[in-house]
């Protein structure tokens, strides 16, 4: 994990440094300070070392990503987490996880997720450095439906260790490290309530889902027959009355009621290409009819950031190919006209 590993030498090499959330050799505040993010628990010390609790936090709108370590050989007992998921990953040492139904380790490159319902209870090793990522329950079920057609009723769980030393899971730590390193260096990536920070959490929820579940085509029920032109129309509708909006395919597809694959698979068969080509396209032609009809003060780049192109050069090169001439000669031929 390169800059994301760290040793038992202490707090000072601990990620996310620039965003303590405590440091305190007292367990009942250690107890009281991480109930305040997480929930209630019982925290108890079991080994001889001394208690060095450090706990470091970003928050985002719809997880957090923590680092924390105890120092000292710990039990937690939180019992149900109920609101939110729990990603954990030891960068150092490791954790024993009871969740009522099974037992199980983590550390030496493998990581695992808390369901909210199951009753849990752990115990870390000294020196023990967990890389968490807290998740809101609505948030991850959402984008497990929205991503790999997780039926509304069905429950999102996750089945013990997995290995994250390779393939998805790799690239998922990586996506997190990206995220730190950042942080580290003073960006504010999450947090902030903007299209990046938003884009950037779903990819997080994304690729936590790919890297912990094994979703099949079967996953997802396929369209029953004339119901692919309906999400399809759905989808259009929706767009065509937010042709402004920060929207994101997540977003259609909750519109449009399906998942995000079988919307995608609905897309291609009708048009040829995916719903966020032909939402591109749908703001081109209200581009192209803005300037043809502009008032005094129309300019291009007010209207090009208006339908959500903020890079003027793409914007002029889509537009170019779709209509044969650039968007400054589009107006001034209107306002000759």
């Amino acid at each position: 994990m390169g800059q994301l590993q760290t040793g038992p030498e202490g707090p000072q090499g601990l990620p996310l440094g620039n965003h303590r959330l405590f440091a305190t050799a007292d367990l009942d505040e250690a107890r009281a300070r991480v109930a305040q993010v997480y929930c209630d628990h019982r925290l108890e010390v079991m080994g001889r070392g001394p208690l060095a609790a450090r706990h470091n936090r970003l928050d985002g709108q719809d997880l957090s990503i923590n680092v924390l370590t105890y120092g000292a050989k710990t039990q937690i007992a939180p019992g149900p987490l109920e609101q939110f998921y729990l990603f954990q990953f030891p960068l150092h040492g490791h954790a024993s996880v009871n969740t009522g139904a099974r037992g199980y380790e983590i550390g030496g490159g493998s990581g695992g997720v808390l369901n909210p319902d199951d009753e849990v209870s752990m115990i870390w090793s000294e020196h023990c450095v967990q890389l968490m990522l807290q998740i809101d329950r609505r948030a991850l079920e959402q984008a497990a439906r929205a991503e790999f057609g997780l039926p509304h009723r069905a429950a999102l769980r996750f089945d013990g260790p997995k290995a994250l030393t390779d393939g998805e899971g790799r690239s998922f730590l990586g996506l997190l490290q990206f995220v730190i390193s950042e942080t580290q260096r003073g960006a504010a990536l999450l947090g902030r309530g903007s299209a990046l920070g938003r884009q950037l959490e779903r990819t997080l929820l994304v690729g936590l889902l790919q890297s912990q579940v094994r979703p099949t085509e079967a996953d997802a029920p396929s369209p029953r027959p004339g119901h692919a032109p309906r999400m399809v129309r759905r989808a259009e509708e929706f767009m065509r009355e937010n042709l402004g909006a920060a929207l994101m395919i997540e977003d259609i597809a909750s519109a449009a009621g399906t998942s995000v694959r079988s919307l995608q698979a609905a897309f291609r068969a009708r048009h040829g290409c995916g719903p966020m080509t032909v939402l591109r396209d749908m703001r081109l032609e209200r581009a192209w009819e803005e300037l043809s009809n502009p008032g005094a003060d129309t300019r291009v780049t007010d209207v090009a950031t208006g339908l959500g192109f903020f890079h003027l050069g793409r914007f002029s090169e889509h537009y170019r190919r779709k209509f044969g001439c650039s968007p400054v000669e589009t107006l001034r031929s209107a306002l000759r006209a």
